[in-house]
């Protein structure tokens, strides 16, 4: 019983962390494309945002599997 626990815990830390560090570095990439080209701005802020919008989808999915999994504790 508590290794579901421990596994849906390392789940959520793991995916956490990888959300945060791909979403830094798509910030940076984003932010040094639109310094180098500011023209082109919009459509860096555009692709930024759907972007971000998955790797948070993911991170609601993998929540949700993680509450999927105490609940069979």
């Amino acid at each position: 019983m508590g290794t579901i626990g421990i596994g849906a815990a390392i789940i959520m830390g793991l995916v956490g962390l990888g959300i945060s560090l791909g979403q830094g570095y798509a910030l940076s990439k984003g932010l040094e494309g639109i310094s180098r080209q500011p023209e082109a701005a919009s459509s860096i802020q555009t692709a930024l945002i759907v972007g971000m919008a998955i790797m948070e989808t993911i991170g609601v999915l993998s929540f949700v599997i993680a509450i999927m999994l105490v609940g069979k504790i």
